[in-house]
């Protein structure tokens, strides 16, 4: 298996990473979250194989993350919690690594006394070694379910 070739630790600083960007987005850290990212990483999301949206700048997350968070408070979103598992990764020959990552996220809404599920899915990620550690090269957000309304 490829994953064998991948040094622990790299391994160990990637699994971080995906666990960093859990809880940067639902700690509500945007500038936490943006800095997981290279500066041209590429983020997009597709619904059931109908690509959403792309991102391909850090100034372009930093609107994205501050406008979602925004929403949710004006739908009543208090608290969301995105959970990732089972990633399997492949280093590739060029230093860089892929991985896939299944997801669950949950939102907790206002008045409601149990937290809401929202959606699940594939995080189908590139991440590449820099001076200050592993970053995000892309992350494609592969969701399982229709789009919500009005995207």
């Amino acid at each position: 298996m490829q994953e064998s070739a991948l040094a622990i630790a790299d391994r160990t600083a990637l699994l971080d990473l995906i666990s960093a960007y859990s809880h940067t987005w639902d700690g509500r850290d945007e500038e936490g979250w943006v800095d997981l990212f290279l500066e041209d990483a590429v983020l997009q999301a597709s619904f059931r194989g109908k690509l959403a949206w792309t991102y391909g700048s850090n100034a372009e997350r930093s609107q994205f993350i501050a406008s979602f968070y925004e929403g949710a408070a004006q739908a009543g979103i208090l608290q969301s919690r995105h959970f990732q598992t089972n990633t399997l990764f492949s280093p590739e020959g060029d230093g860089s690594v892929h991985a896939d990552t299944m997801f669950a996220v949950i939102f907790q809404h206002e008045g409601e006394p149990t937290p809401r599920f929202s959606n699940t899915g594939i995080y189908r990620d590139r991440f590449v070694k820099t001076k200050t550690g592993w970053k995000f090269a892309r992350r494609d957000i592969l969701v399982d379910q229709d789009p919500p309304p009005g995207q």
